[in-house]
């Protein structure tokens, strides 16, 4: 790892980017950076691929921007394919099933791919041409912007000094609230309050990993709903990531500034709790916690924010949108930010090769990247943020859809719907590969008859042939509500919320 040094030359040198976080949006970022021939330096408050968290899923839009980095090989060389999707009550019996990742795989051209997240962050750390641009335990205290450039204070009280500086540091991110204060002070009222409330705890999670067990496949996704809790099962052949997502009672949501903490203690609890729930009809989720590897219990923050950058500080990732976990495109849409990101930067700096961009022009570049995302971003947290509800039967609709409409419209319909959201995803504008193009193609390049505009795309999507049939079930289902209930009992009182004993 590099060494934290003084570098006050920007104003003298090439243009710099400041990326603080060394994640999954901060090392994709510096890739990027590295394509492009833009300088850099990144700061991480601790070290590269730390040993908690669990896994990262990569879907097909994300391979394609590892291929166009030269890393997907070495990612894919860590993990297997995915294939099978099953969805099961809460006595663990299958009520739906299919080959998910191979209708995804059809139409967004690559696979979906699970493996460790530190050994992802790890890959791409080891991939980086020049590693001393990477400063572990370098915690950023304060940002201050003038005459064209950036400075950046870190605890030890080394200044560094940029362009542009990219709060890639998560969810809690400290370049955030320094960009907020910095808005504020310059324009009162810039940010306001209901923004910074503006992400939600809703939910928490056990996440955790443990070595195959007897019963369970070795590349299927599993998924068994409760009353306001489920499990997400992703298997591998040399292990098992498992999700509980659990809906936090009224009086422990929270909102920013407060932030959920959880003890060792609280986890075991809550874990204790689940252990005799069936996650399959053959496997307890007691089982796998006994098991496990690693473990920690978090909270599912969710939401996006209006302002996604001020002068010359951006933000990316977890720090300006969060996605639960269950669309498993978190990280993916991370991925996509900082590609856009590098897009904007690329563009504006090609548009002037003799001088560095004015603070108009990186204005201009920011303003472009906020705008060509916040629909598409505003999209997947809330896709993300259904299928949390559907598969915790989280009230009697959740429920319905999930544990009846689900069967009846097929869960390719999901995949090929997952499909689309990958096909429409951004790459690099500036590094040519040999792409993977499935039926849908991509967007960028308009490359399939499946990809439409107006009535003619929704005739003949996925959605099209099935539409009546949706709208017939709803009806059907809502009018034979209490019917229903008298077949199954046990699942429509857990889907109201009710006790069960």
């Amino acid at each position: 790892m590099g060494d934290a040094t003084t570098d006050k030359s920007a104003t003298e040198s090439a243009f710099k980017v400041i990326v603080v976080g060394a994640g999954v949006a901060g090392l994709t970022l510096v890739h990027c950076l590295e394509k492009a021939n833009i300088d850099f330096v990144v700061l991480d408050k601790g070290i590269v691929g730390p040993p908690f968290g669990t896994t990262i899923t990569m879907q097909p839009h994300a391979c394609r921007i590892l291929h166009q980095l030269g890393c997907l090989d070495a990612v894919l060389a860590q993990c297997s394919t995915m294939e099978r999707c099953c969805c099961r009550t809460s006595s663990g019996k299958a009520y739906t099933e299919n080959h998910f990742f191979g209708v995804v795989r059809e139409y967004a051209g690559y696979d979906t791919r699970t493996l460790d997240r530190t050994a992802f962050l790890r890959t791409l750390y080891d991939r980086l041409h020049d590693k001393s641009k990477i400063i572990e335990k370098s915690r950023v205290e304060n940002i201050i912007e003038e005459n064209g450039m950036v400075r950046v204070f870190v605890a030890d009280g080394t200044e560094h000094v940029g362009d542009i500086v990219v709060g890639a540091d998560g969810v809690h991110s400290k370049v955030r609230e320094l960009m907020w204060n910095n808005a504020n002070r310059a324009i009162p009222g810039f940010i306001s309050a209901a923004e910074k409330r503006s992400m939600v705890t809703t939910y928490n999670a056990i996440v955790a990993m443990c070595p195959p067990i007897p019963g369970l496949s070795k590349h299927d996704m599993e998924i068994t709903s409760y009353d306001k809790f489920s499990f997400l099962l992703l298997c591998q052949p040399t292990f098992i990531s498992f999700i509980a997502h659990c809906k936090l009672p009224e009086n422990k949501r929270c909102r920013w500034p407060n932030r959920a903490k959880y003890t060792e203690e609280e986890m075991e609890a809550l874990a204790a709790k689940l252990a005799d729930c069936p996650v399959t009809d053959s496997v307890l989720f007691g089982e796998l916690w006994r098991s496990r590897t690693k473990g920690q219990l978090i909270s599912l923050e969710e939401g996006v924010l209006d302002h996604w950058f001020f002068g010359r500080t951006v933000l990316a990732g977890d720090a300006i949108h969060k996605v639960t976990p269950n669309s498993a495109l978190g990280g993916c849409t991370a991925m996509e930010s900082v590609v856009s990101i590098a897009n904007a930067l690329h563009d504006a700096l090609k548009a002037h090769p003799n001088k560095k961009p004015s603070d108009a022009e990186i204005r201009d570049a920011l303003q472009h990247y906020q705008d060509s995302r916040l629909a598409r971003v505003k999209e997947i947290v809330k896709v993300g943020g259904m299928l949390t509800r559907l598969q915790a039967y989280d009230g009697w609709r959740m429920y319905v859809m999930q544990r009846w409409i689900t069967p009846i419209i097929g869960l390719d319909f999901g995949a090929k719907g997952i499909a689309r959201i990958c096909s429409e995803a951004p790459k690099l504008n500036y590094v040519s590969i040999d792409e993977e193009c499935g039926k849908l193609g991509w967007k960028d390049h308009n490359t399939s008859p499946l990809r439409r505009s107006g009535k003619k795309m929704v005739k003949d999507s996925a959605l099209g042939p099935i539409l009546p049939l949706l709208i017939g079930a709803l009806v059907v289902l809502s009018s034979t509500f209490w019917w229903v209930a008298f077949q199954d009992v046990e699942h429509v009182l857990l889907g109201l919320g009710a006790t069960v004993n």
